[in-house]
């Protein structure tokens, strides 16, 4: 069959520079003949096939590539090149690789290009699929060759991090320490040496001040080797003058951050190496949750668009978005659309069936996606969807949901300990100021009480009276509607057997119940 391809995309290219002339129509001439072309696409040094002589990602079935502002398949051939056959032709020829990255015929935002907020691991020795924009150009058709042929050039650059240890890894967070945007929209600029670039848009509302390599896979993540394991991160190529903020989570809920304010170059096409990292994270944190993984709906704190499902083929030809615009909207579904795990994600809540576990029937999402986002041992995820790295609790339709935590698996003895538990929260508009953001202390499919106790509770540093020990209650007038709060709690007779869930207090189907939660830890103080 493969040959049979081939064979007939061949003879495209041979055909290359024929046209189809219309038929009169009532004894008048039609219109202009349409002459097509076919492209051969260059996979010599600089493209996606050789990044350089240790990184090299080919062409895959399925690969989609923007010609002149149009998407078309990308065919395989035998010596490793490609070819779009059957283009209209035109004085110029311009390609954007992959076609996601492209948004010539948009008119809602001024960049054209958009770098993935999410990057998947794909294996040893290269970067993930799409990661990596391509552009490049050409006028005219060879007419010895028969074809129109254009070479395409990486437009970023790829950081090496090479992690030690024997842990196995979900999810790697990159952000710019001095705040810049390194994902989201673009817009098409030059390096010093003339090459194109991408140049990431720093007034776009689709704009993100952090990337995510997501290594969930269905579940079986990446596991690290004590000689250390490569992952090749793709990043826009600028001078990173604050350095670099790196965090990384492991499929048993721990995680470790590296905050380098060593000033650092990516360079377009260029693989910058760091020094190996020990994977180690904090021996009194034995727990966290930052929900680096999900990178769905936007920013609903900061009121940016997010990232959405791949547009149809519809929306593409008419120029139109998938989603709504963000403007404190919590439905999951914000502009910017790019391609993410399971569109069902944004569009629905994880499940909608009260103390059921994320995994049981009447849920939203797969077992594999909830795997991959790390939240498949979840206790209970009801009426919550992610959003960019934080997770809605509750429906902005339906009302009052709850999350409960997995149980402390890794606290390994048998004794209680004192804890102390914190996170970010952030309530929707209108929210009831009488009402209170509950966190239960109890185990977990139960959640009954082993003897949690609530001590202390601080909303922004602020000391609040404790008034149920087991169910610690943080105001809504305290957290507020306009930012994110910082909570921490003190929590003794915590056990292996330990969880705590999130709720409002008040059990109503008001809109208005719905609040969202990130940057979950629980470190040991004893």
């Amino acid at each position: 069959m493969k040959k049979i391809q081939n064979l007939l995309i061949a003879c495209s290219l041979l055909l290359a520079g024929c046209s189809e002339t219309p038929e009169e129509t009532d004894g008048l001439p039609g219109p202009a003949p349409v002459k097509y072309v076919s492209l051969r696409l260059d996979a010599g040094a600089g493209t996606r096939a050789g990044l350089d002589d240790a990184l090299r990602v080919k062409f895959q079935p399925g690969d989609m590539i923007d010609i002149n502002g149009t998407a078309y398949e990308v065919f395989l051939l035998d010596d490793g090149t490609a070819a779009v056959p059957e283009v209209p032709a035109a004085d110029r020829y311009e390609a954007v690789f992959p076609s996601a990255c492209n948004f010539l015929q948009q008119t809602k935002e001024t960049a054209n290009f958009k770098l993935p907020l999410a990057q998947f691991h794909a294996g040893p020795g290269t970067f993930g699929r799409n990661a990596m924009p391509m552009y490049g150009e050409a006028a005219g058709i060879d007419e010895e060759k028969g074809y129109v042929n254009i070479r395409l050039h990486n437009m970023c650059g790829v950081l090496k991090l090479t992690l030690k240890g024997s842990a196995t890894i979900n999810s790697i967070l990159v952000e710019d320490r001095s705040g810049a945007p390194i994902s989201g929209y673009a817009t098409l600029g030059t390096d010093d040496g003339g090459a194109k670039i991408l140049v990431t848009d720093t007034k776009s509302s689709a704009r993100s001040h952090h990337l995510v390599m997501n290594c969930g896979g269905a579940g079986e993540g990446v596991t690290l080797s004590e000689g250390g394991t490569d992952f090749h991160i793709v990043l826009p190529a600028r001078e990173y003058a604050s350095g670099l903020k790196i965090r990384i989570t492991d499929r048993s809920h721990r995680a470790m951050t590296v905050d380098s304010p060593t000033p650092r170059t990516i360079k377009r096409n260029v693989v910058t190496e760091t020094p190996a990292i020990t994977y180690a994270p904090d021996a009194d944190l034995i727990f966290a949750e930052y929900f680096d993984a999900c990178v769905w709906g936007g920013n609903y704190a900061g009121n940016t668009k997010g990232y959405s499902p791949s547009q149809t083929e519809s929306q593409q030809s008419s120029g139109s978005l998938a989603g709504t615009t963000a403007d404190k909207s919590a439905t999951g579904v914000e502009e910017a659309p790019f391609y993410v795990m399971e569109n069902a994600a944004g569009t629905a809540d994880y499940t909608n069936v009260w103390n059921a576990a994320p995994n049981a029937s009447g849920g939203n999402v797969t077992a594999s996606y909830l795997r991959n986002r790390n939240l498949y041992d979840w206790t209970y995820l009801y009426r919550c969807s992610e959003f960019q790295g934080c997770m809605r609790i509750s429906s902005p339709t339906l009302g009052r949901g709850k999350i409960h935590t997995p149980t402390m698996k890794n606290i390994t003895d048998g004794n209680a300990h004192k804890v102390e538990i914190t996170f970010r929260a952030c309530c929707a508009p209108g929210a009831d100021q009488a009402d209170n953001l509950g966190c239960w202390l109890g185990d977990g499919p139960t959640g009954k009480n082993n003897g949690e106790i609530c001590e202390e509770v601080y909303v922004n540093g602020e000391s609040v009276p404790v008034t149920n020990k087991q169910f610690a209650y943080i105001p809504i007038s305290k957290i507020g509607s306009s930012g994110w709060s910082e909570i921490r709690l003190v929590v003794s007779g915590f056990t292996k057997i330990s969880a705590f869930n999130f709720m409002k207090q008040q059990n109503t189907n008001a809109t208005k119940t719905l609040f969202f939660v990130d940057d979950i830890e629980v470190r040991l103080l004893d």
